[in-house]
C-alpha cells in the first residue's frame, strides 16, 4: 500500500472532457526516477477511479523543443501496456541559488536539471492525461493500461516530501 501524499504533494485538475492535469510538487528532491514513478502510479490509480482502463499521456513540448522526436504509432512495435520511457512529463525547479521557477523539459536537448539537486528548494513535476474506456490501443506508444501500470509501481513509489 502506498501511504497518503501530504497535503499539497499531488493534485488534480480536469483540463477537459476525460482530460486531467496531474502535479506532483515537494522540497525534499529524491531522484527524477523516484518522482515520475510516483506521478505514473498516480495517473494509473486516477485512470481505474475515473473508471477508465487506459490513459494517454499529452506530451508538453514547447516550440523548438525537437530533442526527442514524439512517437509515431507503430503497429508492428512491442504489445504491452506500457512504454515506461515515453511517460516523460516536465519538471520545474527551485534552487538556493535561484528563487524563480526553471523549466526543464525532456525534449530540450539539455541534461536534466543542470543544478546540483542537493540545492532543489521546490519542484513541480506535471503530467497531462487523457482517461480511456474500452480495448488500449497498443499501437500507440503513448498508451497506457491502468492496472498494469499500477501493479507494476505499487511497491516502486512513495510520495515524495
Amino acid at each position: 500500500m502506498v501511504p497518503p501524499a501530504g497535503p499539497g504533494v499531488f493534485t488534480v485538475k480536469p483540463s477537459g472532457r476525460d482530460t486531467f492535469k496531474l502535479v506532483v510538487a515537494g522540497h525534499a528532491f529524491t531522484s527524477r526516477s523516484e518522482i515520475e514513478k510516483y506521478l505514473a502510479w498516480r495517473a494509473a490509480r486516477l485512470t481505474i477511479e475515473q473508471g477508465g482502463q487506459w490513459f494517454t499521456f499529452k506530451e508538453d513540448r514547447e516550440k523548438g523543443e525537437t530533442a526527442d522526436p514524439a512517437p509515431a504509432r507503430d503497429p508492428e512495435g512491442p504489445r504491452y501496456s506500457f512504454r515506461m520511457k515515453y511517460f516523460r512529463p516536465v519538471w520545474r525547479y527551485k534552487t538556493t541559488a535561484s528563487p524563480s521557477w526553471m523549466r526543464w523539459s525532456p525534449f530540450s536537448g539539455e541534461p536534466f536539471i543542470s543544478a546540483d539537486p542537493k540545492t532543489i528548494t521546490d519542484f513541480e513535476v506535471t503530467a497531462e492525461i487523457v482517461v480511456r474506456k474500452g480495448p488500449m490501443d497498443d499501437a500507440d506508444p503513448l498508451a497506457f493500461e491502468a492496472w498494469a501500470l499500477s501493479d507494476l509501481l505499487i511497491n516502486q513509489v512513495s510520495p515524495p516530501k
